[in-house]
């Protein structure tokens, strides 16, 4: 019954491992696939656009991506290291820390072989452990894991290693992938060939050599037989270690670029031939052995991790100068303070006394300024305010005026001189009639009885259906709740689009203005916008007359009004009126 229990949990968390990757999976696929096959200039073009958005996330993903076409390429003159350091960089950045210790744990891997920097290694592929393991991502725990067991290996630290290696197996169990299982024989087999157990190893080397060769991992094929060469060595079987050496560079100088272990085995066959008086091949041997070193030193990943060596150097370098720094002023802080305490204690009363009296004379002294500023600052506002109102009302005036004389007056002197020469009643009272209807129109004007009859929607609706023959085209949208601001507000609201929409008509030379109001429960926003030829917002004319009014109108609303305007998409003023 255990065992059942045991396995259904196991499956549980298989499955919930599984939906985590397709999440995340769906997350990252806005962003470059790390492992598709993409040219250099797709690549840069992808940085230069994420560069261009800003997209940290984007970039991080980008330079990983860099990182494993540099990889695939097999080739020394192709680098993944810097891309790599970017790439962890900007996944810090992003705050991904899965993928930041991943790339961390990477990048460890490269160092491992290399003497000078197999401390660094370490430290990163075990931040890397320790991150995994506490976020419970057995997976790539259990990819860093086998790589930090083999520089133990390295370091014949058999204990630590083989207690890695048992967690390996352990968390491999429950992923079952079997890559891993071929790289932790492997590790096995080195394991037991360094203490000279080599019945053991060759059982693992067996093992890792058919997960291998059935999983065509070519690299992981390559080590099973050099370290069979090297049992064979130790067990001074010549033949059947120069046989497998030879089988090992056959695959490794058609498909590989692991050029470390290329030129051990150079040097293998070079000891080999040496010993057997084959002076030509010997040297044949150890020529292209110094040629693979030639080759490894000036290449473009030899220079990369030199310069990783400098990179994390200074940045160390950074961190004590910081830390010197931090030190510094805090002891500068420290004898500040004990100068402060000496000279308080000199007149600790009478000098307590006079700062809080200072204190309360300078706080009370600021506050009435603040006060009078505020108030003088509330008075001038509603002296410009009135100031506007009044010169919005003469404006009124002279348009009414201008109505009254040109509209209004001449038709009456056309009624009476039609009246003194003709007796034509028909004509007289068509005449009459278009009298009768300005005087509607400059009534509607002054005051529209739709406004006060049946409120703002229609009076807005009843002032669109005027335009309606004509240019520009006008278009009302309400959207939201009943409408109702009371008499006073409807009328400023009516007078501001009214305002606007006239200056559309005589500046903006559009083609259609949108009129539109969205009520809600919390506010009210009003959008006037046309798609005319726009204008420069700073150089309009703040102190117009026309604008003022404008104003002077979403104070009294207490609104906010905002302006945006350009020769590609018009003007737009949008007027916001929360509902107290």
């Amino acid at each position: 019954m255990l065992k059942v229990i045991s396995l259904n949990l196991r499956k549980t968390k298989i499955l919930l491992i599984f939906l985590l990757t397709v999440i995340f999976t769906s997350v990252e696929a806005q962003y470059p696939y790390v492992d598709n096959i993409y040219t250099k200039h797709q690549l840069d073009s992808m940085i230069l656009s994420y560069q261009a958005k800003n997209d940290t996330l984007g970039l991080a993903f980008t330079h990983w991506a860099y990182a494993k076409n540099q990889e695939n390429s097999k080739s020394l003159n192709e680098s993944p290291i810097t891309n790599l350091r970017k790439s962890m960089e900007y996944f810090y950045a992003a705050k991904d820390y899965t993928n930041y210790y991943n790339i961390k744990g990477t990048i460890g891997s490269f160092f491992m072989d290399k003497e000078f920097m197999k401390q660094l290694a370490k430290d990163y592929i075990e931040s890397a452990v320790y991150y995994f393991r506490a976020s419970k991502n057995i997976l790539n725990e259990a990819g860093h894991l086998v790589n930090l067991a083999n520089i133990y290996i390295h370091e014949n630290n058999f204990r630590s290693a083989k207690e890695i290696l048992e967690r390996v197996e352990m968390l491999n169990q429950q992923i079952k992938n079997k890559s891993y299982q071929g790289r932790i024989h492997s590790s096995y087999a080195d394991y037991y060939a360094r203490q000279a157990k080599y019945k053991e190893a060759f059982y693992h080397i067996e093992l890792s050599y058919e997960i291998a060769r059935e999983e065509q991992i070519e690299w992981l094929e390559v080590l099973a037989l050099y370290f069979k060469s090297k049992c064979y060595q130790s067990l001074n079987n010549e033949e059947a270690r120069k046989e497998t050496l030879l089988a090992t560079l056959n695959i490794l100088e058609k498909n590989m670029n692991l050029y470390l272990l290329r030129k051990e085995i150079y040097d293998n066959l070079r000891d080999y031939y040496f010993k057997k008086k084959n002076f030509a091949k010997a040297y044949e041997y150890a020529y292209k052995a110094q040629i693979t070193v030639e080759t490894i030193y000036f290449s473009k990943m030899e220079s990369d991790l030199r310069s990783f060596t400098e990179y994390n150097l200074l940045e160390k370098q950074k961190m004590i100068v910081s830390t010197i720094a931090l030190e510094k002023k805090i002891a500068q802080n420290e004898l500040e303070k004990l100068r402060t305490e000496q000279n308080i204690y000199i007149g600790v009363i009478l000098g307590i006394i006079l700062f809080f009296c200072l204190l309360i004379y300078l706080y009370f002294n600021r506050r009435k300024i603040e006060l009078l500023k505020k108030s003088e600052a509330e008075n001038n506002y509603q002296i410009e305010s009135l100031n506007s109102l009044i010169n919005g009302q003469e404006i009124e005036r002279e348009r009414i005026a201008k109505e009254l004389h040109d509209g209004l007056g001449i038709m009456l002197a056309r009624i009476k001189f039609t009246v003194e020469k003709s007796s034509d009643k028909e004509r007289i009272t068509k005449m009459i009639d278009d009298v009768c209807s300005e005087i509607r129109n400059i009534s509607t004007n002054l005051q529209p009885t739709t406004l006060s009859e049946f409120g703002l929607k229609k009076a807005i609706e009843d002032f669109v259906l005027k335009h309606d023959f004509s240019e520009p085209n006008l278009v009302f949208q309400f959207f939201g709740e009943p409408l109702d601001l009371g008499t006073n507000k409807n009328l400023m609201v009516y007078r501001i689009v009214q305002e606007l929409v006239t200056n559309s008509i005589k500046h903006a030379n559009a083609k259609e203005i949108l009129i539109q109001i969205i009520n809600t429960t919390e506010s009210m926003t009003l959008t006037i916008e046309d798609d005319g030829i726009g204008f420069d917002e700073n150089t309009i004319k703040t102190d117009s007359s026309g604008w003022k009014n404008i104003k002077s109108r979403a104070n009294y609303l207490q609104s906010n009004i905002s302006l945006t305007s350009d020769s590609m998409s018009g003007t737009s003023v949008t007027i916001t009126m929360p509902h107290h």
